[in-house]
């Protein structure tokens, strides 16, 4: 009697249809068979969310893999499953959780907590120190593993930019303390603040900026790119300490630019050892930071220097694939 095997299928899972031409690297470097599978672009996020969830689980088989890009939708996919009583087993890259205490986090944290307890589910996280956080807040004695978030070159503006003197950037949109950022820009009239945020926060506070404030809102990548690298330093005061500033930390290295930050600890596993500035959020001492370091163009090449040194070796796109491999196997 011949007994036919079915080969066993990763799949890895998009969020966001945008993502195929930075993400094409992991197929190509891995040596396991995956096929990407990318969430329908959708007016409502959840509802492309749970679309891709749902292809995913309708064409994968038992015990196949699910690589989900985005920690939701693994948690997203870890429920449709069970719910409809198939076995799959799923990674999930890179472990978010907010802190406030509303009812929906209090959901979502017992959804993650009931997926993270499956011996069918592995995850990751970007910081070891958020790690051990997750696991008391979530009450769970489970292996994290660390996969730091991932550094490409397409960070770095093309050409140069004229410098402006004593000006400092701010931008992005999740976790920033942008009421915070107002307060220090208000005791340094002298210096010029550059904010880069979304609609919503922007009319929030357009009626009381500052003079020496210049906001805008929902720019294109270059030109946020361009307000980012026109200034002296970054600012990045943040109100969590969940990953939050990432990319814009990383696209400040990569244009060496030299980053003051809040000391959270997640910004701790990247900057420490002198790669930047981590400061509690308070206001005398982020003035203080500011004009010590505006002007210092030699000390903060050197940060900057080592902080890109340092991303382009632990957070590059051969140890992003060695991680998630590691991952996958744990699972097998």
């Amino acid at each position: 009697m011949e007994i036919l095997y079915r080969i066993i299928m990763i799949y890895l899972l998009f969020d966001n249809p945008g993502d195929k031409k930075r993400v094409s690297f992991i197929s190509e470097q891995t040596s396991k068979k995956i096929k990407e599978v990318y969430s329908p672009k959708c007016k409502r996020l959840f509802v492309g969310w749970l679309k891709g969830c749902l292809a995913v689980l309708g064409f994968s088989h038992h015990n196949d893999t699910i690589v989900c890009w985005y920690d939701f939708q693994a948690v997203l996919c870890y429920w449709l499953a069970k719910l409809s009583f198939r076995q799959r087993k799923i990674v999930c890259i890179n472990l978010l959780l907010k802190d406030k205490a509303s009812t929906k986090n209090k959901v979502v944290a017992w959804l993650y907590k009931k997926a993270l307890k499956s011996k069918h589910f592995v995850a990751s996280v970007t910081s070891v120190e958020y790690g051990n956080h997750l696991k008391d807040r979530l009450g769970i004695d489970k292996d994290l593993f660390l996969l730091h978030d991932l550094f490409q070159e397409n960070y770095k503006i093309n050409g140069c930019m004229d410098v402006r003197p004593k000006t400092v950037f701010c931008g992005g949109r999740n976790g920033r303390d942008w009421k915070f950022m107002l307060e220090v820009a208000k005791v340094m009239p002298n210096i010029q603040f550059h904010l880069v945020m979304p609609k919503v926060t922007y009319d929030e506070y357009h009626d009381e900026l500052p003079g020496n404030v210049v906001a805008k809102y929902n720019l294109s990548m270059d030109d946020f790119m361009k307000e980012m690298c026109s200034c002296e330093i970054v600012a990045l005061p943040l109100d969590t300490e969940a990953p939050a500033g990432l990319i814009v930390l990383f696209q400040s290295a990569a244009n060496m630019k030299y980053i003051i930050t809040t000391d959270t600890m997640t910004t701790r596993e990247y900057l420490f050892d002198g790669r930047g500035c981590l400061l509690p959020n308070d206001v005398e001492v982020w003035k203080k930071a500011i004009n010590e370091k505006l002007g210092n163009v030699k000390s903060n090449i050197i940060a900057s220097e080592k902080l890109l040194n340092f991303l382009e070796s632990e957070c590059s796109e051969r140890k992003f694939v060695e991680g998630v491999e590691t991952m996958i196997n744990k699972l097998e």
